[in-house]
This record gives structure tokens, C-alpha cells and sequence, in this order.
């Protein structure tokens, strides 16, 4: 089985789009197939690697050992890959994927016009975390304005900048109710494509902090969490309780002062219970939405996925996709109100469009890795690498003419327009 992470258009190869007989046996429709997942992120962050991990080991579970890729379709916060999925993807078991938890949230409010789905019909096929053991947290850089959530909500004190995607993902959304709930000076650039450049972002100082999970900061940058000359912890959430490893880090819920902000920090935590959600189209034949879920729960708690997660210092508490259905299905039965108001704070939120510094280098490509995905490339003697990003993000020329990233060859030499070291590119230009 040939794994990896690739980069795609909407577009879906008629033999995989074909819709197989559902009489069919599991056996005999896996059998010689390829199982697409489909990440709604950049590669990188945390939804990814917990798509990668899972699809690492979902081959051996499936009947007939089909191979199984992973590709990215970012945009949207993850919208984009929602409505293929609901919409355009084959509804006989050979497609799934992943997208942001909050997408049932934003399912329910009015100003929904470019969500095409309904998230109770989705088939649900279960939940790589459920937050059993993990947190999500605000963290700042040490030399911040902000030492603590105290120093936030003085009167006059100082702005904390941090980074997001685009609303309707948790790490914008959260934030800008954090805001109003909790009265936090902060603003938000938005537009990053993904975690690892908000991560780059914080490192460079062009933003304090940002919300994440504290397994994926674990996985990425532990160091984040081990050093407060590094990074501050100030807020946590989706909790019941402190994290056992920040006792001294409140939640969210312990500094709301009334019932109405309570409830509301409660809806927005609600998602974290599937907190990696992965689901199939509607509609797909009943028989192999069965061998699908239990296929992805012996994966994501097999003993080579725990492995692969503890190294990584990733959360393992997977859960079902009946779990998932009902989480759902209680959003669709939220007090209106409730629902109101989120939709209030998102309506206006105030976001500032991140400005985007291009950098260009040249050289010549010495190693391509994950399908040409990865490209690393020779610039005056130190070895650079970038990465070729799905949904329009990266574009690729050869001779001046655009073109695959297969097309991409080991010698050739190269422009790239990106924002640095480890950072997606916007441009590939070889000769």
C-alpha cells in the first residue's frame, strides 16, 4: 500500500466515481480499490496528521486490503471539503474524510449560503479524539503583551494579536466568542491556510499567540508546552476539568459570570466531543457504512496507531460514529437563542486580513517526497524545502506553461514563491 498526502481539484476519476452494485460484498468492492480521505486542511496541522496516521493503518482492516491515500482539499476552513463530500463524492463507501468539528455549528445558522449539506444525514463514521484527554488551549509567546488571561480583560490593557484560519473553524470562532464572553482585548489575522503557518507566524512575531489542541502543539512543538520562557499557556477549554499537566491555566467556563454565557461557551465546546470527525457521503449502501466505521475504529485503535500518536504526543480516545450522530443531532436540538447569538459574534467579527509576504527563491530541486508533494530544493548551498498545496493554493509552471506537480523532476531548476522554509508555496516556476 502506497500511502501519502496529495494534492487534488474536485475533479474525481470516473472508475472511482462509479457507483458499485450494493449487493456487492465488501470483499469483492475493496478488493483492487483505492479508499480516498479526504483532509478539508493543508498538510501539516493537526486534522491532517491525524487523517495520515488513521489512513496509515486503515488498508488491513478494510475486506479485500484496498490502498488507501490521503488528499488534502484546504478552503473554506475546511468548508470546501464538507460540501464534496456531502455532495459530490461517490456514495458507495470508497471516499471519506474529515473536516472541522464546528462544521454542524455552522450548518444551523442563516447566513449558511455556501453550506450545501446537512449534517444529520451525513454518514458519520466515528471520531479519532473525543478530547478525553486533551485540552485546547490559548497559547501566547512568553514575551507578549499578556502574562496571563488577567492582563486581557483589564480596561486599557494590552491587545493580544492572534492567528486564525477563516471563520467557521474552531481556532477563529472560538476566539472571537472568547472575546465577547469573557470581555478579552483581542484581534485576530485571519487567512492563514492551515496551523503549521500560524505556527511560522508566531515564531516570526507577526502574531502573539493563537488557540490550538494541546496534543497537535505536543506533536509539533512541544517545546511549546515544556518551556514558559517560550510559550504562555493563558486559557483553556473543553474541559470539565484543569488538565492534570495546567493546573494553574483556568478554563473558559470557570470565568463566566452568568447562565446565558455559560450556555454559549458550552455549544461552542460541544464539537470538541468529536473532536477529529471523519464522514462518508448520505446514502451510502447501509452494509459498507458498517465495514467502513468498524474498519476506522480498529485503526485509530490499533496498537501501530497508538504508537505512531504517543510518539507524536497526540490524544488517542476514539470514538464511534454513532457517538458522532448524537453529538449532531443535539446541536439540531440547541435553544434558538443560543444559536442566535453565536451567529451575532460571527456575523460582525471584526477579523484582519493577514498581509502576506512572498519570498522568492531559487534552485534546484534535490529531493521530491509524498508524490512530488514535497519539494526540496538546493538555494546556495543550504537545502530548502516547500510544499505544493491542493484547492488552488500553489501553482505549478514548467516553461512558463502550468502544469502538474508529477510533472516535477529531481535537477530541475526552479523559482519559488513562498513564505519560507517548511511553508506552502504559492508558485513553482521551472524551466
Amino acid at each position: 500500500m502506497k500511502n501519502g498526502v496529495i494534492a487534488i481539484t474536485l475533479a474525481v476519476p470516473a472508475a472511482a466515481a462509479a457507483l458499485a452494485s450494493p449487493a456487492m460484498s465488501a470483499d469483492e468492492f475493496y478488493k483492487g480499490k483505492t479508499v480516498r480521505v479526504i483532509v478539508g486542511y493543508a498538510p501539516g496541522g493537526a486534522y491532517d496528521t491525524y487523517a495520515r496516521f488513521m489512513a496509515r493503518n486503515l488498508g488491513k482492516y478494510l475486506p479485500g486490503k484496498p490502498s488507501v491515500i490521503t488528499m488534502n482539499m484546504p478552503g473554506a476552513g475546511s468548508l470546501k471539503a464538507a460540501n464534496y463530500i456531502y455532495n459530490n463524492a461517490p456514495k458507495d463507501g470508497s471516499v471519506f474524510g474529515t473536516f472541522g468539528r464546528s462544521m454542524p455549528i455552522q450548518a444551523l445558522l442563516s447566513r449558511k449560503s455556501n453550506i450545501r449539506f446537512d449534517a444529520t444525514k451525513f454518514t458519520w463514521i466515528g471520531t479519532a479524539t473525543s478530547y478525553a484527554s486533551d485540552a485546547y488551549l490559548m497559547l501566547v509567546r512568553a514575551d507578549g503583551p499578556a502574562k496571563n488571561i488577567n492582563d486581557l480583560r483589564k480596561k486599557g490593557g494590552p491587545r493580544l494579536v492572534l492567528g486564525s484560519t477563516n471563520v467557521g473553524s474552531t481556532g477563529t470562532d472560538i476566539p472571537l466568542v472568547l472575546r465577547q464572553v469573557l470581555g478579552l482585548n483581542t484581534k485576530q489575522l485571519s487567512g492563514y491556510p492551515g496551523g503549521s503557518a500560524i505556527n511560522l507566524a508566531i515564531q516570526r512575531n507577526e502574531v502573539h499567540g493563537r488557540m490550538a489542541g494541546m496534543s497537535p502543539i505536543k506533536s509539533n512543538h512541544p517545546e511549546w508546552l515544556t518551556s514558559r520562557k517560550i510559550m504562555i499557556p493563558l486559557l483553556q477549554f473543553a474541559r470539565e476539568t484543569r488538565h492534570p499537566e495546567l493546573p494553574d491555566v483556568p478554563l473558559a467556563m470557570e470565568l463566566a459570570t452568568n447562565a446565558e454565557d455559560k450556555a454559549l461557551i458550552e455549544m461552542v465546546e460541544m464539537p470538541f466531543k468529536m473532536a477529529n470527525p471523519f464522514a462518508a457521503p448520505p446514502a451510502i449502501p447501509a452494509g459498507r457504512a458498517k465495514v467502513l466505521r468498524d474498519a476506522f475504529y480498529k485503526a485509530v485503535s490499533s496498537k501501530e496507531y497508538r504508537d505512531l500518536a504517543t510518539k507524536r504526543g497526540m490524544e488517542v480516545s476514539p470514538r464511534s460514529g454513532d457517538h458522532v450522530q448524537a453529538i449532531v443531532e443535539k446541536f439540531y436540538a440547541l435553544p434558538k437563542k443560543v444559536i442566535q447569538r453565536y451567529e451575532e459574534i460571527l456575523t460582525n467579527p471584526a477579523l484582519e486580513p493577514r498581509k502576506v509576504v512572498w519570498i522568492k527563491e531559487s534552485g534546484k530541486i534535490t529531493k521530491l517526497a509524498k508524490k512530488n508533494r514535497r519539494v526540496t530544493f538546493d538555494h546556495g548551498g543550504k537545502a530548502r524545502q516547500t510544499s505544493i498545496a491542493g484547492g488552488g493554493y500553489t501553482t505549478v509552471k514548467i516553461k512558463g506553461k502550468k502544469a502538474s506537480r508529477n510533472k516535477l523532476k529531481v535537477g530541475m531548476t526552479c523559482e519559488i514563491t513562498y513564505e519560507g522554509h517548511k511553508t506552502a508555496a504559492q508558485m513553482v516556476s521551472c524551466k
